[in-house]
């Protein structure tokens, strides 16, 4: 458990970004300078690099909640690029049952709203009649959507990864921290996908009989708008079984960026906490680095002056 200097075969995904990061500037990690992390699974690695900088329990099979929905976004986007994110979908009863047993919805049964909007309610909000709503669109059944999430994760070389439904209100969604760091990534590729995960409020649409309702919503990611973290794409989740869990891309100040991974923490801050923590060691090491750079680059010259 700890710090250490080994290489995480990302696959693909690392490769696909739609963004570009610089190798990370972080050498010989030590983890006796970092606090105790709490939570029970978890795992931080560079990219595009892969190199495991941290892992705590990493490969343990976990229920992983709400981060499901990542997987089902991928899953939409690339199985759905029929359906037109701006066109309305009116929410179903069907929608409502599929979601039975999470938190209260947004969206309102008999109400419409645009697929595009539905889509920041699942990422943002999490809500769970969202991703039922998004495949009825695409006219899948919710055996056929399931399937697709599963293929998707044996395309991926996930091993002890699975899911039964869409939004993680089952415990047999599961997957590790090591595993669900390639679902991260992947999720990363779609900038449509990135852009709703790196937006910390935003207004949804409903729309019924001619009348058009305005919903204020709110990402559950409370990283966005910290001072000194810069999202590049996240997810949060939590069930009583899964506890709180969060999946996080980030920038470090070095430009570098590592993808985080925190399963099963016991208090709802927690996750954030050892975020945090890590978050701030690995910047305070990048920001050492750039130092130690800047003074060899002012010694060679002085030295050749």
């Amino acid at each position: 458990m700890g710090f250490i200097n080994r290489k995480f075969n990302l696959g693909t995904t690392g490769l696909l970004l739609a963004v570009s990061f610089m190798p990370a500037a972080i050498a010989k990690p030590n983890v006796d300078k970092l606090e105790r992390i709490s939570t029970p699974s978890v795992i931080v690695v560079s990219v595009p690099m892969g190199q495991v900088l941290y892992e705590k329990a990493a490969d343990d099979v976990r229920p992983i909640a709400s981060l499901s929905k990542l997987m089902s976004a991928i899953v939409f986007r690339e199985n759905c690029k029929h359906v037109d994110l701006k066109s309305l979908h009116v929410m179903t009863p069907e929608n409502r049952l599929l979601a039975k047993g999470g938190d209260k919805s947004r969206l309102t049964t008999g109400w419409s709203y645009s697929n595009n909007d539905i889509l920041k309610a699942a990422l943002m909000r999490s809500d769970n009649r969202a991703l039922p709503a998004l495949m009825e669109s695409c006219g899948m059944i919710l055996q056929e959507f399931v399937m697709h999430m599963n293929l998707k994760a044996d395309e991926l070389g996930l091993k002890s990864t699975s899911f039964t439904e869409p939004n993680g209100l089952s415990k047999y969604n599961v997957s590790t921290a090591r595993e669900y760091t390639k679902i991260m990534l992947e999720a990363s590729r779609f900038p449509e996908l990135t852009a709703i995960m790196q937006t910390k409020k935003d207004r949804i649409v409903g729309y019924r009989n001619g009348r058009a309702h305005n919903i204020d919503i709110g990402s559950t990611d409370l990283l966005l708008g910290r001072k000194g973290v810069e999202v590049i794409g996240g997810k949060t989740g939590y069930t009583d079984i899964a506890r709180y869990c969060l999946t996080v891309l980030n920038r470090l100040i070095d430009n570098s960026a590592v993808a985080m991974v925190f399963l099963g923490a016991e208090g709802k801050h927690t996750r954030f906490g050892d975020f945090s923590r890590i978050n701030k060691w690995l910047n305070d090491r990048a920001a050492k680095y750039i130092a130690e750079r800047k003074s060899e680059g002012t010694n060679e010259a002085d030295g050749g002056s």
